[in-house]
């Protein structure tokens, strides 16, 4: 079944993927689904994060997907495969977007869309995946955060649904380097993409603020940076961006 041959739209749901999860829970889900939302009541981001959106604003979305044979070790690419849909989709728009790790998208240093994975195992494999995407597509206020959207990018109005079958085509593209096992192929372009890659920044771990050089993702997913003399591997909660590159 392909990405987006069902989609279930809502108004107004708790999260998207919250709803997902629900429908796994009950058997009622296939490969492919797309649940879309309005709006959000208890939206959410990463390290635990509140996603606040505008309702009816923007692209509120969560896909379910089934993997055939993905190792847990493998995992990272569905970061790779739906952070680079979006970055995709954006520069079919007209946008130039790049990837905060881990899957953040950042134009001109400001957050557009953030993604929120959420993995069921069964032994070394991933039974399943729930992967939500915030995308902000027409809001254009955004109080005490550095964020943008694509009206503020391009001073024009886009219809939501337009985004959603856009990515959708995306995906069907790009979940055939995840059936075909090429990770290397997915893994590549986002590194081609990555947010400060190579560039001097300061960043904070938990020995305090230092400057370093992002020089790539580990194959388990780790953020890799050149701390002086030393190369440190971060997971998602050890490692803070501070101040943008130069």
């Amino acid at each position: 079944m392909q990405i987006g041959q069902k989609i279930l739209r809502f108004d107004r749901v708790d999260s998207t993927n919250n709803y997902t999860a629900n429908l796994l829970k009950e058997g009622k889900i296939v490969h492919g689904t797309v649940i879309m939302a309005d709006e959000q009541s208890a939206g959410r981001g990463q390290r635990g994060a509140n996603w606040t959106s505008n309702a009816g604003e923007n692209m509120l979305f969560s896909l379910f997907v089934v993997p055939d044979n993905l190792s847990v070790e493998n995992q990272v690419v569905l970061t790779h495969f739906a952070s680079l849909g979006i970055v995709e989709v954006l520069r079919k728009i007209g946008i130039s977007a790049e990837i905060k790790w881990p899957n953040d998208i950042y134009v001109n240093n400001k957050k557009i869309a953030g993604i929120l994975i959420e993995n069921t195992l069964k032994g070394g494999f991933i039974a399943s995946s729930i992967i939500g995407i915030g995308l902000n597509v027409n809001q254009d206020r955004f109080e005490n955060i550095n964020a943008t959207s694509i009206k503020l990018e391009t001073n024009e109005f886009i219809s939501i649904d337009s985004v959603v079958f856009k990515l959708i085509g995306e995906f069907n593209i790009l979940w055939e380097f995840i059936q075909k096992n090429d990770c290397n192929s997915l893994k590549n372009r986002y590194m081609d993409v990555l947010y400060q890659l190579g560039k001097s920044a300061i960043y904070e771990d938990n020995s305090g603020k230092f400057e370093g050089v992002i020089e790539g993702v580990s194959k388990a997913g780790y953020l890799q940076i050149r701390k002086g003399k030393e190369l440190k591997e971060y997971d998602l909660k050890e490692i803070s961006f501070l101040v943008t590159s130069s």
